[in-house]
């Protein structure tokens, strides 16, 4: 409880190294979990080059995780945008990019179209998925993003946003052209979870998340969390991207808070030949980087970003490589 607490709090409140200059939009019929409208945030400049973050932050699937006392996410709207993110600094990599700020309300990993009641008739709204649909829509039709003319693409998240920034590399698709330069920079999406990680989920989050991955070619069985042996079926299917995945062996964020499973086995399913250190050895698009500590996300802080390495590269140096290749 504490550590979620402690990530909320971060994710909530710090400001820095930031100058881009956001504007608020509010998105037509979409809403954070608790039922309040939603918005993204969009800074204008290079209108060829677009960078879109889909914040993370946990995961919720009943009135106790959603709401508390033992909440697992945040299903408000957020007060600012949490600008400390090293995708979105000022001096960082993307940044001559125009940006959407996806924050993270709905507790659905960015995957969710339906609206829960919960005990004691609570209600949340887990509409991440459709949220995003209405949003690309809705800045095409103001004129707001002018999609065909971009020419380079990144989609990052971290913790819940990895797992966005894949599910709506196929969302975003139609509106795009041919051709183009597209990356997707995944800090810490887990996958290596243990057999009862699905237990916990409704019927009705099973249907979204069935009907989020299945474009992408992301499966998963009911008997086992050990979900990174489909990787490479993913990455053939966005064979035209090109994808950097980073992660923590013992993750105490993807083990003990949410993936019913320890440290030392989250690290056990890491090193296997169909987990994440070794599967996408012969991807000729997808690269991992498999960092040995207890931490979850690399790239949020320009600390962390900067300073924890695998075999001698920094996180954000790995994230550099995979965007300029």
């Amino acid at each position: 409880m504490k550590t979620i607490t402690l990530l909320f709090v971060l994710f909530l409140s710090l400001n820095s190294l930031n100058a881009r200059e956001w504007k608020r939009v509010k998105i037509p019929g979409a809403k954070c979990g608790d039922g309040i409208d939603y918005s993204v945030f969009v800074d204008q400049r290079d209108s060829t080059k677009l960078a879109v973050e889909f914040m993370g932050g946990g995961v919720c699937w009943d009135s106790y995780t959603c709401y508390g006392p033992n909440f697992r996410t945040w299903i408000h709207p957020i007060p600012n945008i949490p600008n400390f993110s090293s995708m979105t600094k000022e001096d960082g990599i993307l940044s001559d990019h125009t940006m959407i700020y996806f924050p993270y309300c709905t507790g659905d990993i960015h995957g969710g179209s339906h609206v829960a009641k919960y005990q004691f008739g609570v209600k949340v709204h887990h509409t991440g998925y459709s949220n995003v649909e209405k949003t690309w829509k809705y800045l095409q039709k103001e004129n707001i993003i002018h999609f065909k003319n971009i020419d380079d693409l990144v989609l990052y998240g971290s913790s819940a946003g990895a797992i966005g920034s894949f599910i709506h590399s196929q969302t975003i698709k139609p509106y795009l052209k041919n051709g183009i330069k597209k990356t997707i920079l995944a800090d810490s999406p887990g996958l290596h979870f243990g057999k009862k990680f699905w237990n916990k989920f409704t019927s009705r989050h099973h249907k979204d998340f069935k009907r989020s991955f299945k474009p992408i070619k992301l499966d998963y069985s009911m008997t086992t969390g050990f979900v990174a042996p489909t990787l490479p079926l993913v990455c053939d299917t966005l064979k035209d991207w090109e994808i950097g995945i980073l992660q923590g062996t013992q993750d105490v964020i993807m083990s003990i808070v949410f993936g019913n499973i320890s440290p030392k086995e989250h690290e056990k399913l890491i090193y296997r030949k169909d987990g994440l250190a070794n599967v996408l050895n012969d991807s000729p698009n997808c690269s991992a980087w498999v960092a040995q500590t207890k931490m979850h996300t690399f790239l949020i802080l320009p600390k962390s970003a900067e300073e924890i390495m695998s075999d001698g590269e920094s996180a954000l140096d790995f994230a550099t490589r995979i965007y300029h290749q």
